[in-house]
């Protein structure tokens, strides 16, 4: 790595200017990567799967070297020739320690968590054999040649692959007592995982911040930072083109590197308050859903399918509120009869949970399919679909009737279909490809040659209920099969 490309690096880090009004006024600065290339990592024939954090008790050294390996203490990232030293991990009060020892075992509960999505191992006891990666939580930036106001640096690959035996740095001891333990396993979470060829993340498609992934250089939500499964736009105060492809999910990034594991975060909690004992059933259905990655969507099922849909509520300074209230809408489609009402909440990662169920009716018991929805019976004052059978490809005409209760195509043809990512791989059945519908967003479709544009009903499957099909035309930029 030259001198060239470390110059770069913090020329793209300038300090943050922190504005009225976000989530952490304590002062902070930049978390970066350095692009390094491939020949400064140390070839293995498969990623270690132990995350080795170190607080460098009794001070610890780092080597400047021409390679990264954890196990000899080499790294790349210091700015001067020699070994560096780096002081003890310390508490908010500056002492290092059996004193600083709770705030270190909150660390790495923290990062156990954040990780555990993956099969990965988050320890603080240093391996005797075998590589592994080396996250340093501990001394300041000074110490290996950076200016006071960095709180942590990584080396990234040139190729964005995920590279092993790597040493990452965030200066614990540069943190400031403000929300110290969730900045810290921010920025501990953020350096280890750009070792893993993750860039920085600034915004997601659907226009949000990413202040709620680690990834991220925004401030404006707090709590602690998950790795978000949704595909985002990169840079640091401001949006820039990712270094590999034009989006990245943090969350499938790190699924891809080292596989599944199990989150230990647990699953949402979803419960009905209105209406409550007693009360008859209005317009809307009110709900209370939380958990501790936040809830991405909340959704209102009925006899069984989902009727109504909400986004998760905002994250805030402190994170998304655990639990959030919302309330569904029930659609004016919803027909007459006895209605079952269940609550489904999401996280990110597709984890869910029910509500208990709540019974009551909608003006009166059906007696007959014909006051029913398309593809409904009536059965003992239920208008009830039979459980989804079709698989993606089969014909369809009503949503329900799929199984991803995706029902998409042309006026003349419909199939089940799914969600798919056209910049990523074709994850549609064989026959089928991936029509963009949008920045990062398509359907599975058959990719018919010579045609500029087909129809689709781009509305959830709740929309399509009791009414004729309308189709909305919808220009393809382009079609891709991978």
């Amino acid at each position: 790595m030259t001198r060239r490309l470390l110059l770069l690096a913090l020329t793209v880090a300038a300090p943050m200017v922190l504005r009225a009004g976000t989530a952490d006024a304590e002062p902070r600065g930049p978390r970066i990567t350095i692009p390094t290339p491939l020949d400064g990592f140390t070839p293995h024939a498969a990623m270690s799967k132990v995350l080795y954090l170190e607080r460098c008790r009794g001070n610890c050294t780092v080597t400047k070297s021409n390679v990264n390996n954890a196990q000899t203490n080499e790294s790349t990232i210091p700015g001067q020739a020699g070994m560096h030293v780096l002081t003890e991990f310390v508490n908010r009060d500056g002492v290092a320690g059996a004193a600083a020892d709770a705030e270190w075992a909150a660390l790495v509960q923290c990062l156990r968590e954040v990780y555990s999505p993956f099969d990965i191992q988050i320890t603080d006891t240093r391996p005797t054999s075998g590589t592994y990666h080396m996250a340093i939580a501990a001394g300041l930036p000074r110490q290996i040649g950076f200016g006071d106001d960095v709180l942590g640096v990584a080396p990234l690959a040139s190729n964005c692959s995920p590279q092993d035996n790597v040493i990452s740095f965030s200066f614990a001891n540069a943190h400031g007592p403000t929300l110290r333990g969730e900045n810290l396993c921010w920025t501990v979470a953020q350096e280890s995982a750009h070792a893993f060829g993750l860039d920085h993340s600034f915004k997601f498609l659907d226009g949000r911040s990413a202040c709620n992934d680690p990834m991220t250089y925004q401030v404006d939500c707090g709590g602690q930072r998950f790795f978000r499964n949704q595909a985002a736009k990169c840079g640091e105060y401001e949006e820039r083109a990712c270094r590999c492809g034009p989006t990245q999910n943090s969350h499938t990034k790190l699924l891809g590197t080292f596989g599944a594991g199990t989150a230990i975060t647990g699953n949402p909690t979803a419960m009905i308050t209105t209406p409550a004992d007693g009360q008859p059933l209005g317009v809307v259905v009110g709900a209370s859903a939380g958990s501790k990655r936040g809830i991405a969507r909340v959704q209102l099922l009925v006899n069984g399918f989902p009727w109504a849909e909400v986004p998760g509520t905002k994250f805030g300074p402190n994170g998304q509120a655990n639990p959030s209230s919302y309330g569904l809408m029930l659609p004016a489609t919803l027909p007459d009869g006895i209605s079952d009402l269940v609550v489904r909440a999401y996280d990110d990662l597709g984890a869910f949970t029910d509500s208990p169920t709540v019974t009551r009716t909608k003006g009166a018991p059906c007696t007959t399919a014909e006051t029913c929805a398309r593809g409904q019976r009536c059965d003992a004052g239920k208008c009830l679909w039979d459980p989804a059978a079709g698989e993606i490809g089969d014909s369809c005409e009503y949503p329900q009737y799929c199984k991803s209760l995706r029902c998409e195509g042309t006026a003349e043809r419909k199939i089940c279909s799914d969600a798919c990512n056209p910049d990523g791989e074709n994850t549609c059945t064989d026959g089928l490809s991936c029509i963009e519908t949008g920045p990062g967003t398509g359907i599975c479709y058959f990719d018919e040659g010579g045609c500029c544009s087909v129809a689709f009903d781009r509305r959830l499957p709740w929309a399509h209920l009791g009414v004729s099909a309308l189709v909305a035309a919808l220009l393809m930029r382009r079609r891709r099969r991978r």
